[in-house]
């Protein structure tokens, strides 16, 4: 008889033997989640409130009962309803009807605490629609404040955090706070340091975006890049002595069928290759520069002269409305060598540096490695602060 008062409630109903408030419960749950699949703004019929509110009073225990119940009471009767919900907090985390109620109750009182658990409790019990509470979190993450009231929830590592960052990177409004979520749980006490594909695709995303302090802040927590190090433009791993784990603050390589970059750390190079007519950045990354002059410094050996402006460097505006045609290009050739380059007192701060490859037609394609390749700021009155380039 217990059986079929969970299997099929109707019949047990409209027998009516023995207890019926269960058989009830759940006859009222099955009819409103029919109704709702055809209507998702359904609303609780009298008749199914009527047959949980019966169910409740002989099966307190009954969430079934209780989630009807919370489900019609009215949002004009506040203080029963919260009590209601305050009682199934306390009975169940599986009632998908108490969950939603309780998650909509904590968003509509601002209360971001109570909101991201029950959204996180969703996530874990209801893997029917564990895909909409991902998303529905992800989006919330905008919200002013979520990143501090998130890091409690995602810190310890979930089984579904790799989700939630898969699914954060797809929401621009979020992106900002996801970057300040990740600088949390990358501190005490969850010391979460590891570089993973996700941080690789929120760097990219906060850079498309233009949020460049923030990635910059992100690489920092991440122990990638010095704040004051970045800030001051100078070139981290200049000798390419570290592997390029977190473009674009590290390099962005190029890898197509006729141009590709590569970076070996054990052998201390960078190395480019390119068939006949590739165009296109080898290898780029951001770099937050101040107005004032600078030098860069490049050691480049390849296996035959290279053809003027088959390489080059070129910097330029990264921020949003910039003149592509301001960029600055200095054509790189083989040897240790230096160039002059000057940052106007303009609004720019935040530029890319990249090598750039132009191949002509009917070249034989080229093979270069880079054994350094730095850019750092130098007094105004440096004999190199100018646009020569010095050979040594």
């Amino acid at each position: 008889m217990i059986a079929s008062q969970v299997k099929d409630p109707a019949r047990s109903a409209a027998i009516g033997i023995g207890p019926m408030g269960q058989a009830k419960a759940n006859l009222a749950f099955a009819s409103y989640a029919a109704r709702q699949q055809q209507n998702r703004n359904a609303a609780i019929s009298v008749r199914e409130r009527q047959l949980a509110l019966t169910a409740y009073q002989s099966e307190p225990l009954s969430s079934a009962a209780l989630g009807i119940l919370i489900a019609s009471t009215g949002r004009a009767d506040a203080a029963r309803r919260q009590a209601l919900l305050d009682l199934g907090g306390k009975l169940t985390r599986r009632s998908s009807l108490i969950t939603s109620a309780s998650i909509e109750a904590a968003a509509l009182r601002d209360d971001e605490t109570s909101f991201f658990l029950w959204m996180s409790r969703a996530i874990l019990t209801n893997g029917t629609l564990r895909s909409v509470y991902v998303k529905a979190m992800a989006q919330a993450t905008a919200r002013p404040g979520a990143a501090s009231t998130l890091a409690p929830v995602i810190g310890p590592e979930p089984s579904w955090s790799d989700r939630y960052w898969r699914a954060v990177v797809s929401v621009p409004a979020s992106l900002e706070n996801a970057a300040k979520l990740r600088i949390l749980v990358a501190g005490a006490p969850w010391r979460q340091t590891e570089i993973r594909d996700t941080d690789r695709a929120l760097a990219r995303r906060l850079a498309d975006y233009g949020h460049f302090n923030a990635l910059q802040q992100l690489a920092a927590a991440l122990r990638r890049t010095p704040a004051s190090q970045a800030a001051e433009g100078v070139l981290p791993d200049a000798d390419f002595s570290q592997p390029a784990v977190l473009p674009p603050i590290d390099w962005e390589l190029a890898s197509s069928g006729n141009l590709g970059a590569t970076i070996e750390p054990e052998r201390k190079r960078m190395s480019i290759s390119a068939i006949a007519g590739a165009r296109g950045y080898a290898a780029r990354r951001l770099v937050a520069l101040a107005p004032g002059a600078y030098e860069m410094e490049w050691d480049l050996v390849a296996g035959a002269a290279l053809e003027k402006d088959v390489l080059s460097a070129r910097l330029s505006c990264a921020e949003k409305g910039s003149d592509p045609g301001a960029a600055q290009i200095v054509s790189l050739g083989v040897g240790h060598q230096r160039a002059g380059l000057a940052i106007a007192n303009d609004a720019c701060r935040w530029y890319w540096f990249s090598v750039n490859v132009n191949v002509p037609d009917m070249s034989a394609g080229i093979d270069a490695q880079f054994r350094r390749l730095n850019l750092r700021r130098v007094d105004q009155a440096s004999p190199t602060g100018s646009k020569g380039v010095l050979k040594e």
